[in-house]
């Protein structure tokens, strides 16, 4: 149980940490959605086609970056609306995926990826990629915090006249955030695929979009970003334990992790609301 729990979690973890990367430099990666699907179709396309394991990473890593690099171009040098731009290529990334399935392997539905091709790496590197999290956020915090880089990143976010005034370009700086998060995004798609062994349409399920959740229910820490995603990975575990064994119809089941979202984020902003009244009495 808690080893399918903390594998449910993966996917969440990676897109919310990449997410809060670019998120603290100022341009929030609504494409993570989009990146995710990126992801686990290029690994799987990889191995359908003669690739190595390492090949598909290498090649769904370079798929979240090049739409990190076209929404950067879209935001930051157009001047295009962030949030219109990501859904963009939320939108852009199933159809594209279907494009170029059909005309390479002439399926447009599901694309199994073949059991030889994971033989030993699902039973020994997953699970190890799934306890590698923690570290992971821990890196994380490391590098923004304790690195120069980091601390671009955050300026980047708060000052950029700082950044500039000091010969950094901000838009570059930023552009180096949207990229590290779009592949971040792009792994979480290649660890999905791994774990169902296939690239199934529609198979990210709104985890882009549940890690800009887990953003803001961590309240942009590294330590909240992995309580929240685990929470939300033990609501996905027990959603798919009761569709099972109860007559409560798949559906409502399949909404219960975004139902819980909604309640969560609401919960949270009237908690914000209550502590501001609070802090504004206090003044007076």
């Amino acid at each position: 149980m808690i080893e399918a729990i903390a594998a449910s979690a993966v996917p969440l973890i990676l897109a919310a940490i990449g997410g809060l990367i670019s998120e603290q430099a100022g341009v929030l990666n609504i494409s993570l959605e989009g990146c995710i699907t990126s992801g686990a179709f290029t690994t799987a396309l990889v191995l359908n086609t003669g690739g190595s394991i390492p090949l598909a990473l290498a090649a769904a890593l370079a798929s979240g970056v090049l739409f990190g690099v076209l929404l950067s171009a879209a935001h930051i040098r157009m001047g295009a609306n962030l949030f219109i731009a990501g859904l963009g290529i939320n939108l852009l990334v199933p159809s594209l995926a279907g494009l170029i399935s059909a005309k390479v392997l002439g399926n447009k539905g599901t694309i199994r990826i073949p059991a030889v091709m994971l033989q030993g790496f699902n039973g020994i590197a997953l699970p190890i990629i799934t306890w590698l999290m923690i570290p992971l956020a821990v890196a994380a915090v490391l590098l923004i915090y304790r690195s120069s880089f980091g601390r671009r990143i955050r300026s980047a976010g708060s000052s950029p006249a700082f950044l500039e005034a000091r010969g950094i370009s901000s838009a570059g700086v930023k552009t180096s955030a949207l990229v590290i998060s779009s592949g971040m995004a792009a792994l979480s798609g290649t660890f999905l695929a791994f774990r169902i062994e296939a690239f199934v349409p529609g198979m990210s399920s709104g985890r882009g979009w549940i890690a800009l959740v887990i953003i803001w229910l961590g309240f942009r820490r590294y330590s909240g970003i992995l309580i929240a995603a685990y929470f939300f990975a033990l609501i996905e575990f027990i959603a798919g334990r009761v569709q099972g064994i109860s007559n409560i119809p798949s559906t409502l089941l399949l909404a219960l992790p975004y139902t819980a979202a909604l309640i969560a984020l609401t919960l949270a902003a009237v908690g914000r609301k209550l502590r501001n009244k609070r802090h504004f009495s206090a003044l007076k």
